[in-house]
């Protein structure tokens, strides 16, 4: 997880007047010199105003800005004002315009929280989960994560749900993580809505549903998570396996067309399952040069699947002609990555090798460094832009 500067309107439950409410709408719209230009007059009498034009001077980026938006949300922190106590945290979280303060910026977000702030409750809980600022403590973290989600705020419903789902608490508590889960992709959290998505495929903690899931997927896949291309390219392949004729041809189709989608993206998994749709014809016309095409991207990317595939198809010459020395040298690279098969199988292949050959083989794969195609790609950890979901047709 990271930390989250967006923040709902409002603490305590209140409503900004209008004047204040155009000038925060004016900074979220990105129209920072109007936002400012409307929270000046504003602030000279009002801390919540202070604290928003701390956040549009921040977001100035200039250092006179950061200068005056320290001492203004200072100013109004000590005056008690829970927005400036919010802000303030990140300031000392990073250090800018003021000294690094990791425990002073846990101590400004549990003041901010307990006065309504959720999304303050959410950060919180990231510091403990990271031990930054406060001891790391998982079962602190997930208290303020829950708080976060009961006060509706999605990245506090997701980092709940993500931390019970991978909890021992998961099985008992499946339904709640389903709902935190549908909440929070209902705002607009896309990992929520993959991973809802997938849950609705599996029934778990929710009655399944392969229809409705599509519908998640889909939205996370449209606003560029290609998990969730993969995540519809299994729920075709599965839809195909439970079918007949036409329309088990159909699905597996749609199955390779999103696997590719995915694996063009850059997922290894969906460059290797792409491999394997060639390999056995499902959904596409047999090929097995394209198979081993997909496979090769894959294994550069460190998957150890995808290299062990690669090294027994040198060997046996699958795609070509015999390639030993190569081959030799994938199953090493993917013994090394955690495949048990390519032991024996290397080991077998090891006896019709020369002593010179198996020499470079093992150089090439100690010199082996795993490509990933994804060098920012994106993860469950990511508190992306929310993007709401669109009305049921």
């Amino acid at each position: 997880m990271i930390l989250m500067a967006v923040s709902p309107l409002g603490a305590h439950g209140q409503t900004p007047a209008e004047p204040l409410r155009a000038a925060i709408a004016a900074l979220d719209a990105g129209n920072v010199a109007d936002a400012e230009r409307q929270l000046r007059p504003l602030a000279a009498r009002d801390p919540e105003a202070a604290a928003w034009l701390a956040a549009a001077l921040i977001r100035r980026g200039d250092r006179p800005g950061l200068a005056e938006a320290v001492q203004l949300l200072l100013t109004a922190a000590a005056g008690g004002n829970a927005r400036a106590k919010y802000f303030l945290a990140f300031q000392y979280a990073a250090g800018q315009g003021i000294r690094r303060d990791e425990s002073r910026a846990a101590a400004l977000f549990g003041e901010a929280a307990e006065k309504g702030i959720a999304r303050a409750a959410y950060n919180l809980g990231v510091l403990y989960a990271k031990g930054r600022g406060v001891p790391h403590d998982d079962a602190e973290a997930l208290f303020w994560y829950e708080r976060a989600a009961r006060a509706g705020d999605p990245y506090g419903a997701y980092a709940m749900a993500r931390a019970i789902e991978l909890s021992p608490q998961a099985n008992a508590r499946a339904a709640e993580v389903a709902e935190a889960y549908r909440t929070a992709a209902e705002q607009g959290h896309l990992p929520a809505a993959l991973r809802y998505g997938v849950l609705l495929i599996e029934g778990r903690g929710v009655r399944r549903d392969l229809v409705e899931s599509q519908r998640y997927l889909r939205h996370a896949a449209d606003n560029g998570y290609p998990e969730a291309a993969m995540a519809l390219g299994d729920l075709s392949a599965l839809i195909a396996m439970e079918s007949r004729g036409d329309a088990a041809r159909k699905a597996a189709v749609s199955a390779v067309a999103w696997y590719t989608a995915a694996a063009n993206a850059g997922l290894a998994l969906a460059q290797f399952k792409v491999g394997n749709a060639y390999f056995s014809g499902a959904g596409v016309e047999r090929d097995l040069i394209k198979a081993e095409q997909w496979y090769t991207r894959a294994a550069y990317q460190g998957l150890a699947d995808a290299q062990y595939v690669l090294g027994v198809w040198k060997i046996g010459g699958v795609a070509g002609p015999k390639q030993p020395a190569d081959g030799y040298m994938w199953l090493l690279v993917a013994e090394r990555h955690g495949n048990t098969n390519a032991s024996k199988v290397r080991q077998r292949a090891a006896e019709a090798m020369t002593p010179e050959d198996m020499r470079q083989a093992e150089a090439a794969a100690t010199a082996f460094r795993a490509q990933p195609e994804r060098a920012h790609g994106r993860s469950d950890d990511e508190a992306p832009p929310l993007k709401p979901m669109p009305p049921r047709p």
